[in-house]
């Protein structure tokens, strides 16, 4: 299956939301477990960016992440620092059979993004780490993207992503009151688009007691795949909940556990 979802918040208060998860009938693979990683990396760095008028100075966020019901340890953690319009994303996700982190550099100002960097490495037991990195080349319109025994050019004619910054992008257009949003990207050495919609609401119970929340799915053409958000509008379109689903073989949830932040107002 690859790691292709490691590919898919605004600052609040810790909180701690109640996952349901399936059984599982199949043994997890760690090919499984590395691709979990890779979409929640991508979908909880959506909703880390700050509400319109406030920028995030740093985020550093710890979370829990369930597989099947089982309880990771290791280190599950994000941290955002900002320079002006320049952001840094460092994203780590550890379980003892697998790890995986992204690491990404972008430019930002009144939502619109500008990508810089990216670079994402996975390693398994007995494996060598891969590692795939994009440098974006806005002066002369290229991307250069390298990964195991390859290299390639793209074109940045239109607005292009990484992983990581298109999602930055994406929450701008949900607090913006769109209900469907799609956005070409360059992961793995190829250039697809995403959509996500909103597909409905849903009260869900957390550690801050319940929200009425919004149902944010990305739109795939595999029904066997599935990828929740359930963002929060009263708490500033706070993500409270992730639900990932590969057919009966995995199911992942994950849940912030704690988190130190500062905003600075940018209106004024």
């Amino acid at each position: 299956m690859g790691n292709n979802w490691f590919n898919a918040m605004t600052p609040f208060p810790p909180s701690l939301a109640h996952p349901r998860t399936l059984k599982v009938r199949s043994p997890i693979s760690t090919k499984a477990i590395l691709k979990g990683y890779g979409l929640l990396c991508g979908v909880l760095l959506c909703f880390f960016q700050p509400a319109h008028a406030q920028s995030i100075d740093f985020v550093d966020a710890k979370f829990s992440v369930q597989f099947n019901n089982t309880p990771t340890d290791g280190k599950n953690f994000l941290k955002i620092k900002r320079d002006h319009h320049r952001y840094d994303v460092d994203f780590e996700l550890d379980h003892w059979l697998a790890s995986a982190s992204q690491k990404a550099t972008f430019e930002m100002d009144h939502c619109k993004v500008r990508p810089i960097s990216y670079v994402a490495t996975s390693k398994r037991p007995l494996k060598e780490e891969t590692r795939q990195t994009l440098e974006f080349d806005w002066t002369h319109k290229k991307a250069e993207y390298k990964g195991k025994d390859e290299q390639k050019s793209f074109n940045l004619d239109t607005a292009v992503y990484d992983p990581i910054s298109f999602f930055f992008e994406a929450r701008c257009d949900l607090m913006a009151g769109k209900k469907q949003f799609s956005y070409s990207l360059i992961n793995k050495g190829r250039q697809n688009t995403q959509t996500y919609k909103v597909i409905g609401t849903q009260k869900v119970e957390t550690g801050l007691g319940e929200f009425e929340t919004l149902i944010v799915e990305r739109v795939r053409d595999s029904k066997k795949r599935q990828t929740r958000l359930y963002v929060a509008p009263d708490l500033d379109y706070l993500l409270v909940k992730i639900e990932h689903q590969e057919g009966r073989l995995l199911n992942v949830v994950a849940t912030l556990k704690s988190m130190d932040y500062r905003l600075t107002d940018t209106s004024k």
